[in-house]
């Protein structure tokens, strides 16, 4: 861990002047999100299963009692998360590379966001039917949204914010012609995929700023949402896999260099940093008071969000189990997945004890962040071999 002492009295400063702060769109706080917290239980158990036909799911969103779950058949499914059953199925839509869903924050236009291997596609949320399709040659990864436009990352090296209603670009920014020199051992051309000039994360926006990871040039640079004037560049030691979340203050993200990072989100300068024993790929889940994120070595952090300081690990799933999902903090109770073994866990958020752990769906790995309802958990699985496991959409019930 990383801190100046003087930056380190400066920001516990303006905490005492603040107080209590209202939590980004991307916070996974349940307060945050204006929902109840699920009641605590010793006892999960899966409520649904959704296999769909032949899909191959990699990731899950949930709004307003809706999953949409993304399936690299080329599908999006819309799935009742009260029942398990599917609304509608949107198809022929390419996710070979980059891909992620994101929701309109707003009810006009009542979309959801797909980045897919052709551009991005925008969706009418009741139907699935095709809103418009705004196509870009190398695609894009997973979206975020404002007010005003959805923005996503491409492999030809640009950003581009497209209107919600239309899909007609805003802007476009490039980020390939000041690409900095790959830090030892992690050579850009062992990163990227076919040939293609840059290999993007997922957007992630708090409505004002939008900060997108670049996985081969190992940092996070950060655009003006409404302009796409390029505000930050932050570099790291080592790839950048996960999306990078906020707070009012900073934005949040791993790297492989071991280190999990806070940036002043304004500024793009080191507020701290901490040191993991094994790559960071997952994104964090920053609250009130701390930030929680996992390691491929298997363990949950928890830190001072203002300091910087370790406040305890659980190493609950043990060595050999690496952590690639964001975890989701629920009342009480911090949610984490493992990819292998594929096990969701629960521990106290104020002292990481485990309070419960769950393997889903026997021999599959868990390949998606935890997300929540309000009432349920949901996480996406995948085969852990060609003849084990299931690729599904599993939804958990914590309280009864």
């Amino acid at each position: 861990m990383t801190a100046t002492p003087l930056r380190m009295a400066w920001l516990a400063f303006l905490m005492v002047l603040v107080g209590e702060f209202v939590a980004p769109v991307r916070a996974q706080d349940d307060a945050a999100q204006g929902r109840a917290a699920p009641a605590r239980s010793e006892a999960p158990s899966v409520a649904w299963t959704y296999e769909g036909e032949g899909a191959s799911f990699d990731g899950v969103f949930v709004d307003h009692g809706v999953a949409y779950a993304i399936d690299r058949k080329g599908r999006v499914h819309a799935i009742e998360t009260t029942t398990g059953k599917a609304i509608w199925v949107a198809r022929d839509i390419p996710m070979s590379y980059g891909f992620g869903i994101a929701r309109s924050p707003n009810t006009d236009p009542d979309y959801v966001f797909v980045g897919c291997d052709s551009g991005l596609v925008g969706l009418h949320r009741e139907s699935g039917k095709v809103a418009w399709h705004t196509k870009i040659d190398l695609g894009v990864a997973g979206p975020a949204c404002t007010n005003d436009s959805v923005v996503a990352a491409s492999a030809d090296g640009n950003v581009y914010a497209c209107n919600l209603k239309t899909g007609a670009i805003l802007w476009k920014q490039d980020y390939l012609d000041d690409a900095p020199g790959d830090p030892p051992g992690f050579h850009g051309d062992n990163a990227r995929f076919d040939g293609k000039p840059a290999r993007p994360a997922g957007a992630s926006t708090d409505g004002r700023i939008v900060a997108i990871s670049i996985f081969d040039q190992c940092r996070t640079i950060a655009f003006d949402a409404k302009t796409g004037e390029r505000l930050w560049s932050f570099p790291t030691k080592g790839w950048q896999y996960g999306e990078v979340r906020f707070d009012p203050r900073n934005a949040y993200f791993g790297s492989q260099d071991k280190h999990f990072y806070a940036v002043d989100k304004k500024r793009g300068k080191l507020v701290w940093k901490v040191e993991s024993k094994a790559r960071v790929e997952a994104p964090g889940a920053p609250t009130k008071r701390t930030t929680y994120f996992g390691s491929c070595d298997g363990k949950l952090y928890a830190v001072d969000r203002v300091m910087g300081s370790i406040q305890w690990t659980c190493d609950a799933a043990g060595k050999g189990s690496p952590i690639y999902a964001a975890p989701a903090v629920v009342g009480d109770t911090v949610y984490f997945a493992t990819l292998r073994p594929g096990k969701l866990y629960a521990v106290d958020r104020e002292c990481g004890e485990l309070r419960w752990k769950l393997e889903p769906l026997a021999d599959s790995e868990i390949n998606s962040d935890v997300v929540t309802d309000g009432t349920l958990l949901l996480v996406t699985t995948r085969r852990a071999s060609e003849d084990k496991g299931k690729s599904a959409v599993v939804a958990i019930r914590t309280s009864r």
